[in-house]
């Protein structure tokens, strides 16, 4: 992301409450932070979304930013940070979940680029899973893929009930951390809602 010329003096007066300031740092970050958006969510409506809560942040927080540091670094994290918490509120918020899909209804499943996306969700989990200890992952496979208790998983594994929840705890952490890092909102949604 190419710095925007006089960054330094325009953060200075975005802090200071120049909405004109802020509004040329908004036209000049908007298009690339679009972009960065998309790439997670697929979903251009809610790409846009995203866009503007990045920003009412940035003017909500605009005292707390340190002009003399990266300001594309600092509008990236809270743009992730922000991905993420929409992320964990689609897969939890059955209204918004709702809205999401009826944005979605016009993909066909059978379009050869849905295919390919089902495709890399499946290899995209199978990858996490396969980087778990080996213990986590027989847990995982037992609780999650078998359906078993963990006080079944427990009794098959010959360890409390306790390390079982345990490693389903930190496994789930570790797979919902990959997906994030590697894959899209529409993954960690399926993730989230099919195993929590």
């Amino acid at each position: 992301m190419e710095r925007m010329s006089m960054e330094e003096e325009v953060l200075l007066r975005m802090i200071r409450g120049d909405e004109s300031a802020f509004s040329g740092i908004y036209r000049h970050y908007h298009p690339a932070l679009y972009i960065y958006l998309l790439r997670f969510c697929k979903v251009p409506s809610l790409a846009e979304d995203l866009v503007h809560d990045v920003f009412l942040k940035i003017w909500e927080i605009r005292e707390r930013i340190n002009p003399k540091l990266s300001f594309s670094g600092y509008l990236y994290r809270i743009a992730r940070n922000h991905v993420f918490k929409t992320i964990s509120r689609l897969a939890t918020d059955e209204q918004m979940r709702e809205q999401l899909y009826r944005q979605l209804a016009d993909i066909d499943p059978e379009q050869p680029e849905e295919v390919v996306r089902t495709r890399e969700y499946e290899r995209l989990f199978e990858e996490a899973l396969s980087k778990l200890t080996i213990q986590r992952g027989k847990v995982f496979r037992l609780c999650r893929q078998e359906g078993k208790s963990y006080d079944e998983a427990a009794a098959i594994l010959g360890i409390s009930r306790n390390a079982v929840k345990k490693h389903m705890v930190l496994g789930m952490r570790f797979i919902e951390d990959y997906v994030y890092r590697h894959g899209d909102i529409f993954m960690a949604i399926w993730l989230v809602s099919t195993f929590y």
